[in-house]
């Protein structure tokens, strides 16, 4: 596994890097070995399981995401081609057809899908509207869960609608997690997510400390999810890069107190792609380094009529398709 892992390393910083791929760097192959250990650990009996899936979390699920970049879907490709060769293609990949690698599993202490779960939270778990069953919506949750394997902070990138946001409210409140959305712009402020001192009238007219949203979801070990990254300023997302990289902690220098990242809270980033929608700007390399990047897939008009389908069972089948059909005539006519 090594050497396969090292090979491929080499062969796409060689050859896949001068059409735009991109260059992987010695944090991304640590992370990918991270992972295929612990996949090994959960599934000892398919040792290259881990292997095609971590490249997949590494580098190839975001290929291009947050730059701006575009990049061919040639290279995943190619990529996903050079690996299968390497162990006589012995590999799954997120296009096969396997139901065993598409079924929610829920269980008292964790949730996920197959082969990835992660450890429910403390909360009650509600009854679940969201329909995680239609076919993308299903591909991309699983894309999710296995980021999620990683101690890191996860950045989600798709089309407007394509339901970021909503997916991970899902996730949320099937795993029994309290999730916190802070939506950025250009107007946000560090002292927005980490607090200041605040007029109180309890203290005689004085002043007292106030925590921001961000810092009090950290302290609970709250899920936090980042909406609108590619909109906060400079300052806001060098704020934050202590929480993101191995540090895993907030320093706050005007209470001099230093608060570590629970085990239990998440960071995760929402963004659309830079073309759409004004004032986004490209992410710095360095920043978005920190990250486990998915792209999350557009939804297709079947993922349409299953959910629609899931909401509003009275609704025939025709009837769900005329709608579906109208919408996005409508969507190609005016966009």
């Amino acid at each position: 596994l090594k050497q396969v892992m090292v090979d491929y390393t080499m062969w796409f910083n060689e050859s896949v890097q001068d059409v735009g791929g991109g260059v992987l760097s010695l944090r991304d192959v640590l992370s990918w070995a991270h992972f295929v250990k612990l996949t090994m650990e959960k599934t000892p009996n398919q040792p290259f399981l881990g292997l095609r899936h971590g490249a997949a979390l590494m580098h190839l699920d975001g290929l291009g995401l947050g730059s701006g970049g575009l990049v061919s879907p040639q290279i995943k490709i190619a990529a996903e081609a050079f690996l299968a060769a390497q162990i006589n293609n012995e590999i799954p990949t997120d296009n096969n057809n396997d139901k065993n690698e598409q079924v929610i599993v829920s269980t008292p202490v964790a949730f996920g899908v197959n082969p990835f779960t992660i450890p429910k939270g403390h909360l009650p778990i509600p009854p679940l509207e969201f329909q995680l069953n239609a076919p993308t919506t299903n591909l991309n949750l699983r894309r999710i869960l296995r980021a999620l394997q990683l101690p890191k902070p996860i950045l989600l990138e798709g089309s407007p609608g394509v339901g970021k946001t909503s997916i991970i409210a899902a996730l949320a409140r099937a795993s029994g997690h309290s999730l916190v959305r802070i939506n950025l712009s250009e107007q946000t402020d560090v002292a927005d997510l980490m607090g200041s001192d605040l007029p109180c009238p309890d203290e005689g007219g004085g002043f007292a400390w106030m925590d921001g949203v961000f810092l009090r979801a950290l302290k609970n070990g709250d899920w936090v999810l980042l909406d609108e990254l590619n909109l906060a300023s400079q300052s806001v997302l060098e704020g934050l890069n202590s929480c993101l990289d191995h540090r895993a902690q907030m320093f706050i220098p005007e209470l001099n107190q230093c608060y570590d990242c629970p085990e239990s809270f998440r960071i995760f980033g929402a963004q659309n792609p830079l073309g759409q929608g004004g004032g986004r700007k490209g992410l710095p390399q360095s920043f978005l380094n920190r990250w486990t990047k998915v792209y999350l897939a557009d939804l297709t008009q079947g993922d349409l009529e299953c959910i629609v389908s899931g909401k509003y069972p009275a609704l025939s089948k025709e009837t769900t398709s005329r709608m579906i059909q109208f919408n996005a005539r409508v969507a190609q006519d005016t966009m």
